[in-house]
């Protein structure tokens, strides 16, 4: 059944329910309810329920106050400056987020500061401030409805990620959100709105203009969501990539960026692999994954014959956009000359120095370098089966030691008295 916009979804034609929401969630949810607020499950919380998945946690939306909430809760804090939310906490370190219903995006202000009595606002503002229709739903604790003010339900229906309101005034406001489509639409499968499609492409320039950290941020989501493969091949197809990367958009071109399109799907199917088994990688992993591929290219040289300074020198420059700090840079380079080095020995048969297998980088290091020669996918389940890299190095052969004969002392004879 499709539902037009500003539709109200009774519980009978919709699939989401009370026994699929965690427990303290819905402790939160009654409370403001019978303490006689509105009461909202929110955003991502309810597109994963309709699509069947587990969501990861979930968003309350009300219209509470903040300090009313925090009076409801006792094991609750105030956080945030411009827009402030309240933490409610459970038991084994769960946090519950409740926020009140918002009229304006932090984005999408014309001044440095908004006045408090233009922060808060009602559900149909809180719904049209959000990025995407998909994450505009609401599920109203009271009587177990989907609220849909932005025509979500249809495009859940549909299998289309649109963008609430003109995509050229949102992304321009805010250019993350064109990221945000890429993303969701990698998780979802969904297609992207034609509209949206085209505004990223024409816009995706100011994606410069927001802060470094902020972008990094938002990019080292997708490394950890398990839906890395996919994301980069709409990033690449978009244009996004050479727009935040600009050193890499100007060393390799555009058939070079095509041909790379192979080499970066089986690494990072390989990263999606391991992420979705629940293994535990650094940041400076996914970055010097990310790398290779590049690094290969512009080099035109095996890996193994790229130098130490080359490494260095085109980790500096690629990553120099997103203002990583010097610590950061150092643990990725370190990692890619590790695999350099392990390339190079393993690869002639030698034994690995005792140097390199002193280095706390190798157990990532083993692993990329498993990556980069194309290991099996058992290999990789087995790492998962495990829950941690232990590299298994070469044994080195005993050594023979040349027995030294024991030396004589030639003693002075005496003469007896």
């Amino acid at each position: 059944m499709s539902y037009p916009e500003g539709s109200i979804i009774p519980r009978p034609e919709h699939p989401i329910s009370r026994a699929d929401i965690d427990v303290d969630v819905l402790k939160v949810l009654y409370r403001l309810h019978h303490k006689g607020h509105l009461a909202y499950l929110v955003g991502g919380g309810i597109r994963d329920l309709w699509l069947g998945k587990q969501p990861k946690d979930f968003d309350i939306a009300t219209d509470a106050h903040p300090q009313e909430i925090r009076r409801i809760f006792r094991n609750s804090r105030i956080i945030g400056k411009r827009f402030r939310l309240v933490q409610v906490f459970f038991k084994g370190g769960k946090i519950v987020e409740v926020s009140t219903f918002r009229s304006r995006s932090e984005f999408d202000a014309e001044v440095d500061m908004l006045a408090p009595n233009n922060t808060f606002g009602s559900p149909v503002e809180d719904a049209q401030r959000r990025d995407l229709t998909i994450n505009a739903l609401f599920y109203n604790i009271a009587d177990f409805s989907i609220l849909d003010y932005v025509g979500g339900v249809k495009d859940l229906q549909d299998g289309i990620i649109r963008v609430v309101g003109p995509p050229e005034i949102r992304f321009q406001r805010d250019p993350v959100r064109m990221l945000r489509v890429l993303r969701h639409a990698s998780r979802t499968g969904f297609q992207i709105d034609p509209t949206a499609w085209s505004a990223i492409q024409s816009y995706r320039h100011l994606i410069r203009l927001c802060s470094p950290a902020r972008v990094r941020d938002e990019l080292l989501k997708d490394f950890r969501s398990g839906y890395c493969r996919y994301f980069f091949q709409l990033m690449l197809a978009s244009g996004l990539l050479a727009a935040i990367f600009p050193h890499i958009g100007e060393t390799t071109d555009g058939a070079a960026f095509s041909g790379l399109q192979p080499r970066m799907q089986a690494v990072f199917g390989t990263i999606d692999l391991l992420t979705m088994g629940g293994l535990s990688l650094s940041e400076a992993f996914f970055w010097a994954a990310f790398l290779i591929p590049f690094l290969e290219k512009v080099t035109a040289l095996p890996f193994q014959q790229i130098e130490p300074e080359t490494v260095a020198k085109y980790v500096d420059e690629s990553l120099s956009p997103l203002e990583f700090a010097r610590g950061r840079r150092d643990e990725v380079i370190m990692r890619l000359v590790t695999v350099s080095q392990l390339v190079h020995q393993l690869g002639a048969g030698r034994r690995v120095s005792a140097r390199l297998k002193r280095r706390l980088c190798l157990p990532e290091a083993w692993l990329l370098y498993h990556i980069l020669t194309g290991a099996s996918q058992k290999f990789f389940e087995d790492i998962i089966a495990q829950q941690s890299v232990k590299p298994v190095l070469p044994e080195q052969p005993p050594t023979t030691k040349r027995r030294r004969g024991r030396r004589r002392t030639h003693r002075k004879k005496v003469s007896p008295i």
